[in-house]
């Protein structure tokens, strides 16, 4: 039988290797890129299933996986809608490259963002402000996220 010594020494131990493990790994966040809206299409009234094209370089020396991301539309200073990420992207490991991410946005459907989505962009900024979780291995964090960017043009409708 192991005395109870030598089990909190052990416990001890692994604490201290998983604290050097933690500790020893550099994080360098990734920089965002440019976006390109890939699909949009409407899932009831007021909700639609998007495809955001978004360059990311990550100069990390491991992949990193991005779900439930949770972010604000927002055009001048008012919030014109919300997405929500749908399922995981992982961010190669020292690898600037396009990703494809999936959200569900709900918009206002007679609001100015629809009708600029509809007719083909704007030269308005369209900022995109929220929290993504990210991670590596099992060890995952929320990241404050926020770029902005012109509405592409894009007429998905054929307006």
């Amino acid at each position: 039988m192991i005395k109870t010594s030598k089990i909190k020494f052990i416990q001890l131990w692994c604490i201290c290797a998983i604290a050097f493990f933690l500790s020893s790994c550099k994080f360098t966040e990734p920089t965002i890129g440019n976006f390109n809206l890939q699909n949009f299409s409407p899932k009831n009234e007021t909700k639609y299933i998007l495809e955001v094209s978004v360059e990311v370089d990550n100069p990390n020396n491991y992949n990193i996986w991005l779900k439930k991301g949770d972010f604000d539309i927002i055009m001048g200073k008012q919030k014109m809608g919300h997405i929500k990420t749908i399922g995981k992207v992982t961010l190669k490991k020292n690898k600037r490259d396009n990703y494809t991410i999936t959200g569900e946005a709900t918009l206002d459907p007679g609001g100015a963002l629809m009708g600029m989505i509809l007719n083909g962009g704007t030269n308005k900024p369209v900022t995109i402000k929220g929290t993504i979780k990210g991670g590596v291995f099992i060890i995952g964090k929320k990241f404050d996220v926020e770029f902005s960017d012109k509405l592409p043009s894009m007429n998905f409708f054929g307006n």
